[in-house]
């Protein structure tokens, strides 16, 4: 008789069993697909473990919402949060994701979500390589075969945190990651039916575009997007009556793709990335589209298509200063083309900026009227805007669009868990590397746009994110688990 145990689990077992039938008997290919399917799944689950601990499931997610609230000062004062029970409950999270009941996977997806978005977990996944993809695989099931809407959303949100709590430097891997994804998340935006998930998954593409994608690929998404501001989102219209997106489901889907095209445009030239010519064409392309989109219904789209041509506007001058600098030439820097439609902009910014009409509510007028001071002052004198995050005592601040709309985009998706990963996520912080460090509020003072990332603690001096300590504890930690056959 065969020796049982080298089949693995019961489930490992079974499908193993299976597939040698399949192979001996020439089992019927659509039960054979099955059959490699689920080994592939199963192979997953074992690749990231089970659970050390012995602790109830619901005892270890209890302690999450304490983890949760550890703040950035006292995470400092303390140490590091307990990594081992960090690992033990993902493990456990990510065993059930293999379960048959819907529910149980909704309650793993939700919990796995929470600890991605709270804590740093680049450790657990980065130390082996196929982790990582071991997790996507998993998310990508449920979000192709789920077993009700809700999973959809969840796994979709799970693969956009899986890639924010990459490791920096993955190089290659990433490249691999961000191709294992696209085509599902491009098919998904087109095609789904119900609106959520069609807005989740533009939400994730723009993020993991952000992230893990090259330059060239960052162009693709930039006219991926545009196609639907440009069409104003007909294809993503069902030609069928009865999945017909209602006009407020429409707003919401037009809202997002605005506001990922503005991502993926400060992505691609924000901070001086990029060449200028290449931002100007694509300014120069999408700015009809982006005019239309001053016009449209929604408060949220008008707001969001203004605050992207105040970035475009943003982005190419810094461009353009630098190559009269690179150039070094005596040439006058008015000598590079300017926008030839600047006093009809200028008009429809104003009129949006000075809105009375009855037709929108008093709270949305005010949005929309603070919004677009700050987009025209940007249009018409070059002024960068600044936003200040603050974490308690301390506070950071950030100058210009490009880092405010990243700003957003990581709240978004992070929510309290903002603070911890800029202190323990690489990928995070050198997002901002560049932020303005402010040490007053007065009028030109401390404004170095070249700046590192700071906390600064309101009444005392500045204190900085030291990324030795950071580069030391998550050493540390690994030589803990290590000497603990992690």
């Amino acid at each position: 008789m065969s020796d049982v145990s080298q089949l693995g689990s019961p489930r490992e077992g079974f499908f193993s069993y299976l597939f040698f039938l399949g192979l001996v008997f020439d089992m019927p290919k659509n039960l054979s697909k099955q059959a490699r399917k689920q080994q592939s799944r199963i192979a997953a689950l074992n690749t990231l473990g089970t659970p050390a601990s012995s602790r109830a499931g619901s005892e270890l997610e209890d302690e999450l919402d304490t983890l949760s609230e550890a703040s950035f000062a006292t995470a400092d004062s303390t140490g590091e949060i307990d990594e081992t029970r960090l690992e033990d409950t993902l493990r456990r999270q990510i065993d059930d994701l293999g379960e048959k009941r819907t529910a149980t996977r909704e309650t793993a997806l939700g919990t796995l979500n929470q600890m991605l978005a709270h804590h740093y977990c680049g450790p657990f996944l980065g130390s082996n390589q196929s982790n990582l993809s071991a997790l996507l695989q998993l998310l990508i099931r449920s979000v192709r075969k789920p077993g009700s809407t809700q999973e959809t959303i969840l796994a979709l949100k799970g693969i956009g945190l899986a890639f924010l709590s990459q490791e920096a430097g993955a190089g290659g891997e990433q490249d691999d990651y961000y191709g294992l994804v696209l085509p599902l998340l491009k098919n998904l935006v087109l095609t789904a039916v119900e609106c959520d998930v069609k807005y989740q998954a533009i939400e994730t593409l723009a993020m993991v575009t952000f992230l893990a994608a090259s330059h060239a690929d960052t162009m693709g998404g930039l006219d991926f997007f545009y196609k639907i501001l440009i069409s104003q989102g007909d294809n993503l219209r069902s030609e069928d009556e009865d999945t017909k997106l209602s006009n407020k489901e429409m707003h919401t889907l037009m809202d997002a793709s605005t506001r990922a095209y503005g991502l993926l445009y400060a992505s691609a030239f924000g901070d001086g990335r990029g060449t200028y010519e290449d931002a100007w064409d694509e300014w120069q392309a999408v700015m009809p589209a982006h005019l239309d989109l001053l016009e449209h219904s929604s408060k949220d789209v008008r707001v969001a298509a203004g605050e992207n041509i105040a970035l475009m506007f943003e982005c190419t001058d810094t461009l353009k200063k630098q190559q009269v600098v690179e150039e070094d030439e005596q040439e006058d820097e008015d000598q590079i083309p300017d926008y030839e439609e600047m006093d009809e902009l200028i008009d429809a910014l104003q009129r949006l900026a000075t809105d009375s009409s009855k037709k929108v509510n008093k709270q949305d007028r005010k949005e929309q009227r603070g919004a677009f001071r700050d987009i025209i002052r940007t249009v018409e004198s070059n002024e960068r805007p600044k936003e200040t995050l603050r974490f308690g005592r301390f506070r950071l601040v950030f100058r210009g669009w490009a880092n405010i709309l990243e700003l957003r985009a990581f709240r978004h998706w992070l929510g309290q868990g903002l603070v911890r990963h800029f202190h323990d996520n690489d990928t995070v912080y050198s997002v901002f590397a560049r932020t303005v460090n402010e040490s007053s509020d007065s009028e030109g003072e401390a404004d170095t746009e070249d700046g590192p990332t700071a906390f600064e603690e309101e009444g005392s001096e500045n204190v900085m994110v030291s990324k030795n300590d950071v580069a030391a504890r998550r050493e540390k930690a690994k030589r803990i688990r290590k000497v603990k056959g992690h």
